[in-house]
């Protein structure tokens, strides 16, 4: 049998990889692939070759999607977290940032019982809180008072001039009993800190009632 080229086997090697080619055909393609090396490894690399497969394209088409649908669960998430925080902040802003409201006789009044206690009498809306003392014995004007200390705070939710998360129908002041009052010489109005005065002495009681407002006296 006459030996065939390796340029005509090689012309066939792509149909033959394809499996196009007659059975004559492939078993002739076959028989020299087993005496030629140089053939056989042009079939090799030919094989090696290859497309990529359909299903391969597809694969990197859906890691790709799955990426950018990860970042974008991370974006939306970071956008939730954000708003929380902004509106935790918002809220605490508003029901808990408190400030003193600024004394007024229209505002406020101590009154004195039959009995010597003293009631305060608030006519705001609204208010968030109080701070207050019981007596304590402060040398005024080289005379020993028994004093009380006394203040309203306000946040936005809660102020004698904004008063928008509820309708007020009180009617008439709120009211509360001072305590210890019937020992009580002088009630005065203000923000204090006795730390300051009593402890770490950073403030006198003079310098203290001089920032607050003389309210009451017997």
């Amino acid at each position: 049998m006459k030996e065939i080229k390796c340029t005509i086997i090689q012309d066939l090697l792509p149909l033959y990889v394809d499996d196009v080619v007659s059975e004559d055909t492939k078993e002739l393609v076959e028989q020299h692939l087993q005496t030629c090396q140089v053939c056989q490894k042009e079939y090799e690399q030919m094989t090696q070759t290859l497309y990529v497969p359909i299903e391969n394209k597809v694969t990197l088409f859906e890691k790709v999607n799955k990426k950018w649908n990860r970042k974008k669960m991370i974006l939306i998430a970071g956008s939730i977290l954000t708003t929380l925080f902004l509106c935790f902040a918002v809220f605490s802003y508003v029901f808990h940032y408190e400030k003193m409201i600024p004394y007024s006789s229209d505002l406020f009044e101590i009154e004195q019982q039959s009995d010597g206690t003293l009631v305060s009498n608030y006519f705001g809306k609204s208010h968030a809180g109080t701070g207050m003392t019981h007596p304590m014995k402060v040398e005024i004007d080289g005379e020993m008072k028994n004093i009380s200390l006394i203040y309203y705070v306000e946040t936005i939710a809660n102020s004698p001039t904004s008063n928008f998360l509820r309708e007020d129908e009180r009617i008439g002041p709120e009211r509360f009993e001072l305590p210890d009052s019937k020992t009580v010489d002088q009630v005065y109005y203000g923000q204090f800190d006795l730390e300051k005065v009593i402890i770490t002495k950073e403030q006198t009681w003079d310098e203290l009632l001089q920032e607050m407002t003389l309210i009451w006296q017997r």
